[in-house]
């Protein structure tokens, strides 16, 4: 979808600004459009094509595009439907670099191709930025165009967050904000005909005032061109910020693979989002929290968050809600501790967070802030109070705030705790200097959470994922592409083959064979169906564990066999272990995705999973498993001993080298279970799904 970003910028930064329908007409959007197209700091020139008119508005009205002297670098179609696609080729003949469609395109009798197709080829074929169809247009607040059909209130400064929507209610609702998030470029994208969310973030990358990109987000039409531009803005160091819409059970439809119905359409996202470091948000609040904080053009330093309270009530919220949001407060150190001791009032705790206020009341309350500021173990200053208008507390706290971030670079941040509390004048006074002020406990939390582990994500420098056999790699390779199904004993050695361990196992077809294969493996042994067509054996009767001697394998095989057929697979019994499933599905839009998530027959029904993009490292795959809730069981309980983690780690990051090798030829995954011992892990059931070989981009 990518276009160039000479006509992306004639999109989001018009010289020439031309409204195709331009009318006199009050009320009409043509006449809307052309009043506020270019506000009073606007620099270029408007004009309308409408060849009924010579002015409206007292600006220049054309026949035409390529009537207009200066060729517009931007149209705004102001035209019904039906004459969108002439209005469009007109633009396209005079060389218009870029334009706006507000329409739906919308046919009473549908064309073949439809109107949207074509309007999105001449589009591409030009090279023409196109914001659109569907949309309520965009704004640039630095250079003041307004290519909306409304003028959004309050956005009088320009600020250092850009934003972009697929939702127009939410484009509006944000853009128009009370609360000082100033925002510099706003577009509403809808349907991206020709210019994708990846285009755009590019743009706004290479713009100085851009500190943070804001993203609603309903879903990535090309993600080669959103990865890359997600990863461009990270190298600059400009955060992207996104709010996924339709969280919901779309994702979780039936699939071949536990791993397909476990990933789903957030788990996904969720997972690219990790591995490119995007901030995932999941609500609007949440993510004004966290623009403004990332707006404030500070970054954390070395430590954890320090916060100062003068509720004694609220500090146990605020603790309870760090703990759940998983933000970290710092431990202060015994120098910080003794300095607290000297300044608090007796009886008063030097723990995070402090709680200062005592008999000395104010006099405490400077002090405190700038002991936090000035303590080496402390990366982020918060002073948590309620700005209620009119009250010295307020003007007392927000006085010492200011103090201390004056007197550091680390972000000091003002944490209301109630919304509705918060006196505007004053939020908008320490904004003004430079100062975040955050509106509720959980979204300020998850705002400095979302900080930290952003600056943390790109200061990390991860293990290198595990290298496998080139040579075993390239023969799988040659085997998958035929497309032919996988058997039991060929996932099981291409799980092998990818350094993990496997049961000693054999195919068997009579009575017989299976003696022989068992004898071979040492009993006792587990006794699987191995006829084609049967994935999920448990379901069917196609396993029985545990047998013992070659009696019992007998009658248990021929009752199989009479029943699924007469090819089985004997495997040797794994020691006893935790059940852990590790699984990947192909994404139609990101490609493989791997997920880890407690095994065995209750692995969909307990819903407990993480998703992951491969490869990674065994480092990255052990915090990946500590996500899991069901996580605590490898850690032993009722008197069992603790699951090896480590070995559990280096699995998962074997398989997901694998996968990320042969994902392409690989259309699903199921590792379940992988018995994870006291020492190492077994897999001893998989299950390879094979599927036409994909481009690799």
């Amino acid at each position: 979808m990518t276009v160039s970003q000479d006509a992306v910028a004639k999109l989001l930064a018009p010289r020439r600004i031309a409204i195709v329908g331009a009318t006199p007409r009050e009320h009409a959007v043509g006449n809307a459009l052309i009043r506020h197209a270019g506000g009073a700091r606007f620099g270029g020139s408007v004009c309308g094509i409408n060849p009924r008119y010579e002015e409206v508005e007292g600006l220049p009205c054309f026949a035409s595009l390529g009537a207009v002297p200066e060729t517009p670098d931007c149209a705004v179609m102001a035209v019904s439907d039906d004459r969108l696609l002439a209005a469009m080729e007109d633009a396209v003949a005079a060389g218009v670099g870029a334009a706006v469609i507000l329409g739906r395109l919308y046919e009473a009798e549908p064309s073949n191709p439809p109107l949207a197709r074509k309007v999105a080829d001449l589009a591409r074929e030009a090279g023409m930025a196109l914001c659109g169809a569907n949309c309520m247009g965009l704004f640039n607040a630095v250079e003041d165009v307004h290519l909306c059909m409304t003028v959004l209130p309050n956005r009088e400064v320009p600020g250092r967050v850009a934003f972009l929507s697929h939702s127009g209610s939410t484009w509006s609702g944000l853009g128009g904000n009370r609360r000082q998030l100033d925002i510099s470029i706003g577009v509403s994208m809808g349907n991206e005909l020709a210019t994708g969310v990846g285009d755009y973030i590019r743009y706004l990358i290479t713009r100085p005032e851009t500190a943070v990109i804001g993203v609603v987000l309903e879903t990535v039409r090309d993600a080669e061109g959103f990865l890359g531009a997600v990863d461009a803005a990270a190298e600059a160091d400009i955060p992207v910020v996104a709010l996924k819409l339709g969280r919901s059970e779309q994702g979780r439809r039936f699939a071949m693979t536990h791993s397909g119905a476990l990933a789903g359409d957030a788990r996904v996202y969720d997972a690219v989002f990790r591995r490119h470091n995007v901030v995932r948000v999941k609500t609007l609040d949440e993510m004004c929290d966290t623009l403004e904080l990332f707006a404030c053009g500070r970054r954390p330093g070395p430590g954890a968050l320090g916060i100062q309270t003068d509720s004694g009530g609220e500090r146990q919220l605020i603790t309870d809600l760090a703990e759940e949001t998983g933000v970290t407060l710092a431990r202060f150190s015994e120098t910080t501790r003794k300095a607290l001791a000297d300044v608090l009032d007796p009886g008063l705790e030097p723990e995070n967070p402090v709680d200062y206020w005592g008999e000395s009341g104010f006099a405490v309350l400077p002090k405190v802030t700038r002991i936090l500021a000035d303590a080496p173990e402390v990366g982020m200053v918060a002073l948590a109070t309620n700005m209620i208008s009119g009250r010295r507390i307020l003007y007392e706290s927000d006085a010492a705030l200011e103090a201390a971030h004056a007197a550091t670079d680390k972000p000091c941040i003002l944490l209301a705790n109630l919304s509705g509390s918060i006196d505007p004048d004053e939020a908008a006074r320490l904004r003004r200097c430079g100062i975040p002020v955050l509106t509720g406990t959980q979204t300020a939390l998850q705002a400095i959470g979302h900080m930290m582990a952003w600056h943390g994500g790109r200061a990390a420098r991860p293990e290198a994922p595990v290298s496998l056999d080139a040579g075993k790699l390239r023969r799988w390779r040659m085997r998958l592409a035929e497309g032919a199904a996988l058997a039991g004993e060929e996932a099981m050695a291409l799980i092998a083959d990818s350094g993990v361990a496997v049961p000693a196992c054999g195919v068997a077809t009579d009575a017989r064979m299976a003696a022989a294969v068992a004898k071979r493996c040492g009993y006792p042994v587990a006794l699987k169906t191995a006829e084609s067509g049967i994935d999920h054996k448990t379901d069917v009767g196609g396993v029985v564990l545990g047998l013992a001697d070659e009696d019992a394998l007998v009658a248990a095989y021929r009752t199989m066999a009479a029943a699924l057929g007469p090819r089985v697979l004997i495997q040797a019994m794994a020691q006893p272990g935790v059940e852990v499933m590790v699984g990947m599905s192909r994404d139609a839009t990101f490609g493989p995705v791997m997920t880890i998530a407690m095994g065995g027959i209750l692995v969909e029904l307990l819903d407990d999973a993480v998703a992951f993009v491969p490869p990674v490292a065994p480092e990255e795959a052990a915090a990946l498993i500590a996500r899991l809730r069901g996580a605590k069981m490898l850690d032993g309980v009722r008197g069992r001993p603790a699951a090896d983690r480590a070995a559990l780690a280096r699995a998962v990051s074997n398989l997901s080298a694998m996968v990320a090798v042969l994902g392409d030829v690989i259309a699903g995954l199921d590792v379940n279970p992988l018995l994870v011992h006291a020492q190492g892990v077994t897999a001893v059931d998989g299950l390879v799904v094979t599927g036409e070989p994909v481009e690799q981009t």
